[in-house]
């Protein structure tokens, strides 16, 4: 089972006097966005997009690591400050050591209002990715301000044998681990969002590399926020991520830069993570992801799909399971 089928403790409140001082400083809280899904399924780069492109969103990034949520958060190897600022070698007005010293995992939505009041934003993307950390933001709701709008989830997959693969090279485990990753995150993601009657919008990460524009005009609708016809890249402000996705917005030379500024252990690391997405980078996005194409035989896919309740969960997430064999098996294979 994938880490997010584990519930999380919920710890005692510690922020309801910062609670109390928002509900009277801004007249309606801003609306909280969780992104739920598997690793490689392009929650960073749909989050930047966001940020740039719809007004008044901004993504924060991956606030477990922020926070270092015990049991869901990566000690040492989660950057705990702002990505964007710290590659191009600013200080960050907005992640700083006051707010982290200010906030915490205890009041998940209440530092969602702190970032709002800080970033002018109506809408805080938050990138951790586990169920487990919407579960424990719900549960805090139940206790907190009554006024406090229902959590949105935007659910982001990437196909079952993309994901199975990514996670092979990323790890070294067999095909049928990943299978059973993305299967029970999935499971756990819609029954999540499904039982508690939150708002829910699933993004395939290959319709999103397809047509950007159309899937950035289905988020803007689903947040009730305006879409701009130019990005503004000048006003990344997160925390966390897939180091790739940085590059269509600061460009491959400063990532670069900052990769080699990184201490001996950081580095070979973060290089271990990126080596397989480095042929796309470059300073435009990548049209479409074709990595996984032809390159499974006809027993690995079936290593993949023979995990129960797979196809299934593949078809509810709207994934033509016929056609995704057909491009990933090789001919012949």
């Amino acid at each position: 089972m994938d880490a997010d089928t584990h519930e999380a403790p919920v710890l005692p409140a510690r922020s309801a006097n910062l609670r109390s001082r928002f509900a009277r400083g801004q007249s309606r809280p801003p609306t909280s966005v969780f992104i739920v899904g598997t690793l490689f399924s392009g929650s960073t780069l749909l989050g930047r997009d966001l940020t740039t492109r719809i007004r008044k969103a901004h993504y924060v990034g991956e606030l477990n690591n922020f926070t270092q949520f015990p049991g869901l958060s990566h000690e040492g190897t989660g950057r705990t400050m702002c990505g964007p600022c710290s590659i191009l070698g600013k200080t960050c007005r907005h992640f700083t050591g006051a707010l982290r010293d200010r906030v915490g995992h205890d009041d998940i939505l209440g530092m969602h209002e702190q970032f709002a009041r800080s970033l002018g934003a109506s809408a805080i993307i938050d990138g951790s990715k586990y169920v487990a950390w919407l579960r424990h933001a719900l549960e805090q709701q139940l206790a907190g301000p009554a006024d406090r709008p229902t959590p949105h989830v935007i659910v982001t997959v990437r196909n079952p044998i993309a994901f199975a693969i990514s996670h092979r090279n990323r790890t070294g485990e067999a095909l049928w681990q990943g299978a059973g990753i993305w299967r029970d995150t999935y499971v756990d993601a819609l029954r999540t969002a499904n039982t508690h009657g939150l708002p829910s919008l699933v993004m395939r990460y290959e319709d999103y590399m397809a047509d950007p524009e159309r899937s950035l005009r289905r988020l803007g609708a689903f947040l009730h926020l305006p879409l701009e016809d130019e990005p503004d890249n000048t006003a990344l402000h997160d925390t966390g991520g897939n180091w790739s996705s940085f590059v269509p917005y600061v460009g491959r030379e400063q990532v670069e830069k900052h990769i080699e500024r990184l201490g001996e252990g950081p580095r070979e690391r973060t290089r271990n993570f990126v080596k397989h997405a480095k042929e796309y980078w470059n300073d435009g996005k990548p049209k479409e992801d074709t990595r996984w194409h032809r390159s499974l035989d006809a027993g690995e896919a079936n290593a993949v799909l023979s995990t129960p309740g797979l196809a299934d969960v593949a078809s509810l997430l709207g994934y033509n399971v016929a056609e995704v064999v057909h491009l990933a098996v090789r001919p012949g294979g």
